[in-house]
């Protein structure tokens, strides 16, 4: 469709200045309309790759977004977590219209809250307690309609004793 505009625009005497060019209006307005139906609506997740916690302590997992569209009372964020060795992730934590979800008889029962400002762009958890189980990968997914295609964040966690140092993760010194 954008092609037959485009043809339209370049037949139609598009060329020639001053007032003969009144006839690429038409063709312009078309070419206008038809480039805003193919824009793509995106929401684009930020997490980082990698993220060191201390066994025992509370962590707060970051999540950031951008969305084409204004911050809707339809947002929709959810955090998914697959453990080392699991070939799928289980759904632990959902935030929608201001309330948090939490899943039933998952390992982070009473243990995950919500730390974002969806109006900031922050869709980020907390977990409390955290163990050596909770060693893997956790998604957070989030969701703007009509926003909705993403690309969800994987940030993958080491509990970690106090005072290790571990090569290949930024050599981080944990409770420095």
């Amino acid at each position: 469709m954008a092609a037959a505009a485009l043809a339209a625009f370049s037949g139609s005497g598009c060329s020639r200045q001053g007032a003969a060019c009144t006839a690429c209006f038409p063709a312009l307005l078309l070419l206008a309309a038809l480039s805003s139906l193919l824009q793509v609506s995106a929401v684009e997740v930020y997490t980082p790759s990698d993220f060191l916690v201390e066994n025992g302590t509370e962590a707060k997992l970051p999540c950031t977004f951008t969305s084409t569209e204004v911050i809707s009372s339809s947002a929709s964020v959810s955090w998914s977590f697959q453990g080392e060795g699991s070939s799928s992730p289980v759904s632990f934590f959902y935030y929608y219209n201001g309330k948090a979800y939490l899943g039933k008889s998952t390992q982070f029962d009473d243990r995950s809250n919500w730390a974002g400002d969806l109006n900031r762009k922050d869709a980020s958890i907390t977990i409390a307690n955290m163990q050596f189980q909770d060693n893997g990968t956790y998604i957070c997914d989030v969701k703007n309609p009509p926003d909705i295609v993403v690309a969800p964040g994987k940030i993958k966690v080491r509990v970690m004793e106090k005072g290790i140092v571990i090569s290949g993760w930024n050599e981080k010194l944990i409770n420095e």
